[in-house]
């Protein structure tokens, strides 16, 4: 957009000119809280957060403690995540890569784990999580 300016200088000159307004474009961020504090755990420009995550295991950041509940991780890569003590409670991990994870002391509850690779992975179970841990224990025949 461009607006037409007159600016009057000392001495009643007169400059004309053009002002074209600048466009702000600002991306899109997402960001991983601690489940307790809300603390910043993981910073991305990419655009869901599958793709955060996946980018956050790619580089060997720690999500312990992650605030991913109901997130949507299905076919999600997280070979050797350390997901420990992360909240994943409704969260779709279906047909996800959790090979060598850490899923220690994390949140299952409500989470969908059907025909994740679950391989080598290290987990705890509650009493309300008997379904997660059934899905976990196909997923090691995968």
């Amino acid at each position: 957009m461009e607006k037409k300016i007159k600016v009057r200088l000392a001495e009643g000159q007169i400059v004309e000119g053009v002002l074209v307004e600048e466009e702000v474009v600002s991306k899109k961020k997402t960001i991983i809280y601690n489940r307790f504090d809300n603390s910043v755990i993981y910073e991305s420009d990419k655009e869901t957060i599958k793709e955060a995550v996946e980018e956050a295991v790619s580089k060997s950041a720690n999500l312990g403690y992650a605030n991913l509940e109901s997130a949507n991780l299905g076919y999600a890569n997280l070979e050797s995540a350390n997901l420990g003590y992360a909240n994943l409670e409704s969260a779709n991990l279906e047909y996800a890569n959790l090979k060598n994870a850490n899923l220690g002391y994390a949140n299952l509850e409500y989470a969908n784990l059907g025909y994740a690779k679950t391989e080598f992975c290290i987990v705890q179970f509650s009493k309300l999580e008997i379904e997660q841990a059934k899905q976990f224990v196909k997923g090691l025949e995968l």
